[in-house]
């Protein structure tokens, strides 16, 4: 080419490389600069957006994107951006302002104002609970996170401790929160070690009723102890829940944004590997499991610990007979690790289901029109529920080894007290009221961790699954950067450079593109041009850097915006008005020059323009042709935008959430799935016998301890066959619970998927796909592995801590003086929790939501993010969305400890007042046997009314997941698949004709109908055309056709059956469908064509064969050629004419064509128009016209505007009528384009 061509192929035609050249500007990619200025601003910026500051405008700065400048100078000059965005110095000179309140008047949390004394307390939420007690709480009332609890803030320090060394991802996450490990650490210490006493206090206190007191009121002393050491526990018991509980949510904040952020960095084919709904599985599940794990953290050595005391203490009570207790501790212990490794093969196995189900259902929901369309969604329905049972196969085998481990660990204090005691008699070792409950007393001690120890191992197994599949996404190869996006201030002559590129979308030898050399001038057009399947938007997609260059060098400055253009299109005849053509087939560049010079240079340019005279069978189409060609580049480019409005546009729906106290709504709902109600009485009954027999095994030994009657062996073996007993109900009760857990789990599911797959498309207009993800992952996860065992976990622990209540107050009736009030104000404050918890899990649920749509946004736009460069602006609302959704998590486990540390001072208020009443008794009122028995029940008070209280606030928060789910499996639903009493014939319809009469659409009843008065008559195998202005009613009337939204007056009547009487699966899977944006599946080419399989390879491979598609499908692997999510992995084209393929397949006698053609070239459109011209020769197509030369062919044209019938005749009689509205059209269209300059 000449000196003055914009465009030029190989070396002769290379300006100086631009790394030739020096940066005027260009941010560095160094560790210090990004983590000291540039995260932070994330987390300042996050936050400002928030408060009543004036919005900054966006920051032009990419902290991740930094080359080749001085540190001094970068920091400098991302400072300066910052610092000078609108508002936002202001802001964050104005700490007062920008920690106090946002705009919707939110103030930021008590919490981080509070004093030391309150923070010890929790009285720093008494103003959130009372709030929440008189009226329910809304989001605007949830205080504001403090910035080191933000997302931003979090992220900022795990970047800048992964950069720091070369720590694992997992050590860097600690070195994040090691100063709050220690601190939550001492007081998991602190607690182990105030729990100890209360076994030591009470071998004293035995003592003293035994006579023995050391000095006078030592009794009144202890009583007192009991309440000194019961509250120290109970204070460093909740600070140690809640600090390690803030920092869980500090830690699912943060992965969240990487996980986000991460997203945002990966190449297409990644989604391959981690499709959208697994990477909506890592956030919203994964992220969830990882930041539970803090919360068990400190049970792994503090378990060791306590049973490390507890033994102690038996030593100093029986002796030498501890070792039996030894004994079954480690046996226990070994017998379980087997079933630990089997929940961690189950766990593993359960997870890859999940994924897989919830891949399969999330592309289900995206692509619900085209499922209601093509009538599959019994099929896709079918796929998920099979997945579905996978996936309950492997719960089932998950909670079947947990509840198999936790008989083992509940069982085990029964097992170490008959051992030890068996021991006793063998060695002789004297059992006596003293040292017998005192080593009950001891027992509980024991008792505690090991009834921990399979929640611990299942929080470790789930968070080391989770975590390990959050590292190896974050771990994914990136999106490169430092081979393209260089910054420039000032614009360059070439702003887009390709030297001897190779360009592969899954970095493989086999390169999409090859050999590429491409220069252009600045400011010029260029089109981009070549059959379906040549690389043309391959080649524009390297030049975004969305595919990964393998060799050469590619370099695009900064300057492109409105200076330089490139078009990727199969519309040929508009090509002279471009500076330059890029002629692309199978992947490379065959030629690039001016549109005259191809002509004459090119053979295969002339063939393809010459392929173009096919296409038009009117007069004067090929004049129209152009204009309308013109106007098509217009509007891909962004010029002018006149897509048809569906009617379904409309406002998205608030969220809707319930409000205030619904009783036992929810929980009825859960009981109420397959045999639930039985399930869960038979396990409060086999609770009950299993607590029966506790109490019944004490009472034996308090009653026959000191009855020289009965010998020491009968004592044990009596106390043996009670405990035997127990054991057996206890096995039941886990098993009862997994089979509760399964069976409700499956119904609420099969409800939520029926619901959802019939419901009519206005839901899902109105409602964001991240609404129901969050609800198919998030919520059914909770309800699938903690709604059952909590439920469980809280009937046992409510009746433990009701029987020993009882136990209390019948041997010293006095107590209940105390035990009343303290009864009231328990059951007082308990109200007052409820009422703000429940909403506090509500909004965050609802947050949860809102996190999920965002991020599903950011996937499928992911491009456009990038294209823009708009990351930053994505990331930025996310954190402020993580932080939102946080907030409320926060302040819900905050209410938990507030409420849990109130009840355990309370209890401990009880039994210092039962042990002084027993001071106020004359000395031998009672044994000292029923002493020991009596106040070992009140020392475990304090952790039954903590396990109880804990479960039943727990399952009161996660019943909020069935309250979710059941908002959406009671959704109006279309009409019925099929009818019973109007079976249609197998071959209807056979003519194809379609009467319309006085045809009435309406979305919703307060809406004006969107078509009224429609009635006209299309004959069968007549090629209907419809066109009208943007918003006329052209979708709408296809809709109708096919029922996504039902006529709200006059009848559609298809070869005489009126469509409303019609089975709506029938209606849909005997009319076809080739949509304007094709839609692929992930799977196999053959199942995208015939997933239902009701066709053979040949007969697939003959429509394969029209379609032009047959030797590339053969080229890569026939019918089993994959198809990633969304058919990324096949260009645009060829996805369309999959969908045609689908057509041909299915042959209807009635066809409808949304614009189909607008994705293939003119040649393979020549191929298209004449098979559909002879596969459909007697069927009838209807044309939905964006572009009016795909309809000048027509039999007749039919014109809608304002939702009217204006015109229904042949084309050329209405372009020859006076004052027609379809001739007004084309004048319309040529105007816009002239006023273009096209």
């Amino acid at each position: 080419m000449g000196g003055g061509t914009p465009l030029g192929i190989g070396p002769a035609h290379s300006p100086p490389f631009p790394d030739q050249l020096l940066p005027h500007h260009v941010l560095p990619n160094c560790p210090g600069i990004r983590q000291r200025v540039g995260l932070p601003l994330f987390a300042a910026t996050a936050r400002h957006r928030r408060l009543r500051h004036p919005s900054p405008r966006p920051l032009v700065f990419s902290p991740w994107e930094c080359d080749g400048v001085p540190r001094h100078r970068a920091a400098a000059s991302i400072a300066v951006q910052a610092y000078k965005a609108a508002g936002l110095h202001n802001a964050l000179n104005n700490e007062a302002s920008l920690d106090s309140f946002d705009s919707d008047g939110r103030a930021q949390s008590h919490f981080f104002r509070a004093g030391f004394f309150g923070k010890m307390t929790f009285l720093w939420m008494n103003p959130l609970v009372e709030k929440g007690y008189k009226r329910p709480l809304e989001e605007k009332d949830v205080p504001l996170l403090g910035v080191e609890d933000e997302a931003g803030t979090q992220y900022s320090m795990f970047i800048e401790r992964t950069n720091a060394g070369k720590s694992s991802l997992f050590w860097a996450i600690v070195s994040c929160y090691k100063r709050e490990i220690v601190v939550s650490g001492f007081f998991a210490l602190l607690k182990i070690l105030t729990l100890s006493a209360g076994p030591l206090l009470l071998k004293e206190f035995i003592n003293v009723s035994s006579g023995k007191e050391a000095f006078r009121n030592e009794g009144v002393l202890i009583a007192l102890g009991f309440l000194v050491s019961k509250s120290l526990e109970s204070i460093s018991q909740r600070q140690w829940y809640f600090r390690t509980r803030r920092v869980g949510i500090q830690v699912r904040s943060l992965l969240s944004a990487a996980i986000y952020q991460k997203q945002q960095k990966l190449p297409c084919f990644a989604n391959v590997k981690h499709s959208s709904g697994e990477i909506m599985n890592y956030l919203m599940v994964d992220a969830t499991r990882v930041g539970e794990f803090p919360f068990w953290f400190h049970r792994t050595w503090t378990t060791g610990l306590q049973l490390g005391i507890a033994l102690t203490v038996l030593y100093n009570t029986v002796g030498s007979a501890t070792i039996a207790s030894v004994f079954v501790i480690v046996l226990t212990v070994l017998v379980n690790g087997p079933l630990v490794k089997y929940q961690q093969n189950c766990h593993n196995k359960l997870t890859k289901a999940q994924d897989l189900r919830l891949k399969v259902m999330s592309e289900s929901l995206v692509n619900m029109k085209i499922l209601k369309l093509y009538a599959w969604e019994l099929h896709f329905k079918g796929v998920i529920e099979r997945l579905r049972e996978l996936e309950l196969k492997w719960l089932s085998a998950f909670q079947l080894g947990k509840a198999y481990t936790s008989v083992f660990f509940w069982a085990s204090p029964a097992l170490v007290s008959a051992a030890t005691f068996i021991a006793c008699y063998f060695l002789g070792v004297s059992l006596d009221p003293s040292n017998v409950f005192t080593f009950v007393a001891a027992q509980r001690l024991v008792q505690d961790p090991i009834n921990h120890i399979p929640n611990v191992i299942g929080s470790v197994i789930q968070a080391r699954a989770a975590f390990s599949r959050i590292s190896e996404f974050l771990g994914a190869p990136e999106l490169p950067k430092d081979q393209i996006w260089m910054e420039y201030c000032a614009p360059d002559q070439y702003p887009i450079v390709i030297k001897s590129g190779c360009f592969s979308w899954d970095s493989s030898e086999n390169s999409n593109l090859s050999s590429i050399n491409l220069v252009v001038k600045e400011g010029t057009k260029v089109a981009i041009c070549g059959e379906v399947g040549s690389g043309k938007s391959t080649l524009l997609a390297a030049i975004l850097g969305e595919v990964p260059r393998t060799e050469g060098m590619e370099y695009v400055m900064g300057a492109l915006s409105d200076k330089t253009v490139l078009l990727v299109t199969h519309q040929v005849e508009f090509l002279h008005a471009f500076d330059s053509v890029v002629l692309m087939s199978h992947g490379q560049i065959m030629h690039a020059a001016s549109y005259q010079e191809l002509l004459v240079a090119s053979k295969e340019f002339q063939d393809l323009v010459n392929a173009h005279k096919g296409t038009a069978d009117y007069p004067n189409v090929s004049t129209i042709a152009y204009k309308e060609s013109m106007r098509q580049i217009i509007r891909e480019t962004g010029v002018i935008h006149d897509r048809g409005k569906d009617g379904f546009d409309q406002l998205i729906r608030k969220e809707e959430r319930e409000i205030g106290d619904i009783g036992l709504k929810p929980y009825l709902v859960y009981l109420g799935q397959n045999k639930g109600y039985i399930y869960a009485t038979l396990v409060a009954v086999t609770n009950t016998f299993f607590t029966c027999g506790q109490v019944s095994q004490n009472s034996w030994l308090a009653a026959n301890v000191q009855n020289p009657n009965v010998s020491t062996l009968n004592l044990v073996l009596v106390y043996i066959a009670i405990g035997s007993c127990s054991i057996i109900f206890l096995l039941f009760r886990a098993l009862l619970t997994v089979d509760l857990n399964i069976e409700s789990s499956r119904s609420l599911f099969s409800q939520l998927l029926s619901a959802l797959f019939y419901a009519p498309m206005s839901f899902y207009h109105a409602t964001p796909l991240g609404r129901i993800l969050s609800r198919v992952s998030s919520d059914l996860g909770i309800i699938d592995l903690d709604v059952p065992l909590t439920l469980s976990f809280s009937i046992s622990a409510t009746l433990n801590a009701c029987i020993n209540l009882g136990v209390l107050c019948f041997f010293t009736w006095q107590v209940l003086f105390v035990a009343a009030p303290v009864i009231f104000m328990s059951v007082r404050l308990q109200r007052y929790y409820l009422a703000s918890s429940k909403e506090l899990m509500r909004i965050n649920g609802t947050t949860k939501s809102l996190v999920a749509n965002h991020l599903g946004e950011s996937i499928s736009g992911a491009v456009t993010i990038r294209a823009f460069k708009q990351e930053n602006h994505f990331f930025t609302k996310m954190l402020e969305l993580i932080d939102n959704n946080a907030s409320p998590s926060f302040h819900c486990f905050a209410a938990t400890e507030w409420l849990t540390q109130r009840l355990e001072i309370m209890s401990a208020t009880i039994l210092s007042s039962s042990a002084f009443i027993f001071t106020l008794l004359p000395l031998g009122t009672f044994n000292s046997g029923v002493v020991g028995m009596v106040l070992s029940y009140g020392l475990s008070l304090n952790m039954l009314f903590l396990f109880s209280i804990q479960n039943q606030c727990s399952l009161a928060n996660q019943i909020i997941s069935v309250e979710r789910l059941n908002q959406y499996m009671h959704i109006a639903s279309e009409a019925l698949g099929m009818v019973e009493d109007n079976q249609l014939p197998a071959n209807w319809p056979s003519v194809g004709k379609i009467e319309l009469h006085d045809l009435e659409i309406q979305y919703n009843q307060e809406s004006s109908p969107v078509l009224h008065g429609i009635t006209c008559t299309i004959e069968g195998g007549e090629k209907i055309g419809i066109v009208g202005r943007t918003g006329s009613g052209k979708t709408t009337l296809i809709n109708a056709i096919f029922r996504l939204v039902e006529p709200s007056g006059g009848t559609i009547i298809i070869d005489g059956q009126d469509i409303t009487a019609v089975g709506l699966h029938d209606l849909r899977s005997r009319i076809c469908l080739i949509p304007q944006d094709p839609v692929l599946f992930h799977g196999s080419i053959r199942y995208n064509l015939d997933p239902q399989g009701y066709f053979s390879d040949e007969q697939i491979l003959e429509v394969l064969d029209k379609c032009q598609l047959v030797e590339v499908v053969r080229e890569k692997q026939g019918l089993d050629s994959p198809v990633v999510e969304g058919g990324s992995n096949w260009s645009t084209g060829q996805r369309q004419l999959l969908c045609l393929g689908r057509a041909l397949l299915r042959k209807s006698r009635i066809l409808i064509l949304d614009e189909a053609t607008s994705s293939i070239d003119n040649a393979t459109d020549v191929i298209i128009q004449k098979i559909i011209r002879t596969e459909f020769k007697d069927s009838t197509v209807i044309t939905i016209a964006h572009r009016i030369p795909t309809v000048m062919d027509c039999s007749k044209i039919l014109v809608i505007n304002d939702g009217k019938m204006v015109e229904y005749d042949r084309p050329q009689k209405l372009l020859e009528t006076e004052g027609s509205l379809f001739k007004g059209l084309l004048n319309e269209y040529s105007l816009l384009l002239s006023k273009a300059g096209l």
